[in-house]
């Protein structure tokens, strides 16, 4: 494997787990050196006992564990070169049964959060006159799904501060895209198989390639758009479903020929 990122300094939040774990390992694999955040210590140090990430431990949700990411990021080399925001969570809960509680804590995770890492290495990178910022949104955040209201809102906010962000900053030399996952087995779906398998089986039936992603397969086109491979790339979501999105709601996707 190449070292797309060799001397770069890259910020990873939520990588305790599923994609984010994912993005960090890689990274750190083709030569970027990693700053690691999680909410969960445990995983953060399963993490570093695999390759060389330095961790801070915080809830992504408020402005302090940003500052101390970009803060271990100027420690640890000088600068912020690449962003992934990728912390994240989800209610699942009819709308009208919704607590502000529940609303305001999968907002404040996976919408605010995702703006306070930005505009902490942000002002980095504007200094730097360069940097690359990427968001971990959904195909949620370009369509909707049941009982998912806050996520929903959260993630078509992830894909609007992704635009807007991208046109504030390509002056400095900044580029800002966004992922949107579709099925992948993470431990947040694969909690959703086991409690309705029924349900999933469904989900996953409509899945043209016939099967949920794996982080990895995420975090592959995750490093492309963090890669000078993607150097006139910004402002873009790029949903990676397995066809969910190019097939029409009223059809089921044919089956899998073995």
């Amino acid at each position: 494997m190449g070292e797309r990122f060799t001397g770069r300094i890259a910020l990873v939040s939520g990588a305790g787990a599923g994609i984010g774990r994912e993005v960090a390992l890689a990274l750190a694999t083709e030569g970027a050196r990693v700053v690691a955040g999680d909410v969960n210590p445990a995983a953060l140090e399963k993490l570093a006992a695999e390759a060389p990430i330095v961790t801070v431990a915080g809830d992504s949700s408020g402005e302090d564990t940003a500052d101390r990411m970009v803060a271990a990021a100027l420690d640890l080399g000088g600068r912020v070169d690449l962003v992934v925001n990728n912390a994240g969570v989800h209610r699942s809960v009819p709308p009208e049964s919704m607590s502000p509680a529940d609303w305001r804590r999968v907002i404040d995770i996976n919408l605010n959060g995702y703006f306070y890492l930005a505009r902490a290495a942000g002002e980095v990178m504007i200094r730097q006159r360069w940097g690359v910022i990427l968001n971990i949104a959904s195909t949620a955040g370009v369509a909707a799904s049941l009982n998912s209201a806050a996520y929903v809102a959260s993630k078509h906010g992830v894909v609007g501060l992704t635009k807007a962000l991208a046109v504030d900053w390509a002056r400095y030399g900044i580029r800002v895209n966004a992922l949107g996952p579709g099925l992948t087995s993470t431990d947040m779906v694969r909690g959703f198989a086991e409690s309705a398998p029924d349900l999933y089986a469904v989900r996953e039936r409509r899945v043209p390639l016939g099967r949920a992603a794996a982080p990895s397969e995420q975090a592959a086109t995750a490093l492309f758009l963090l890669s000078d491979d993607s150097a006139y790339t910004t402002g873009q979501t790029l949903v990676v479903d397995g066809g969910g999105a190019a097939l029409y709601s009223g059809y089921e996707a044919p089956a899998r020929e073995r």
